[in-house]
């Protein structure tokens, strides 16, 4: 009896410590691009995402006004987020607010495709871990 009450503690023991050596499960997050300035001319979006990580699963959320010309998101590569262009097929999200679901690890780039709004600094580069 004893010896097997011994083992049963081992046992317990065991699966504790491993427990203890897993990573935590975190959940996603949730974030406000800009916070509660939102998605505008006048942000610094570099400064807003430093320090932030971003992990796969995470959602950003882009609230901004979305009347005719005022703003618009839209997904794109390093190149185009570089240069401020729109490439004809790039997904482009105009409710005013919208969410977007960081799918897998890498960059994720952002701007506003309405004329001048990139190159006025709204875009936004993430690194998703």
């Amino acid at each position: 009896m004893a010896s097997s009450a011994i083992t049963l503690l081992a046992a317990l023991a065991a699966v504790v410590a491993v427990a203890a050596l897993l990573p935590a499960t975190a959940s996603a997050a949730s974030y406000t691009v800009g916070d509660s300035s939102g998605w505008d001319l006048g942000i610094d979006y570099r400064a807003w995402a430093d320090g932030k990580k971003f992990r796969v699963g995470d959602t950003l959320e882009f609230l901004y006004s979305s009347g005719e010309g005022d703003h618009d998101v839209v997904v794109v590569d390093e190149r185009s987020f570089t240069s401020c262009s729109v490439p004809g097929n790039a997904p482009t999200l105009t409710s005013g607010d919208d969410t977007v679901s960081l799918t897998k690890a890498g960059k994720w780039f952002f701007i506003c495709g309405v004329e001048g709004h990139c190159q006025g600094g709204m875009k936004l580069a993430v690194n998703v871990h």
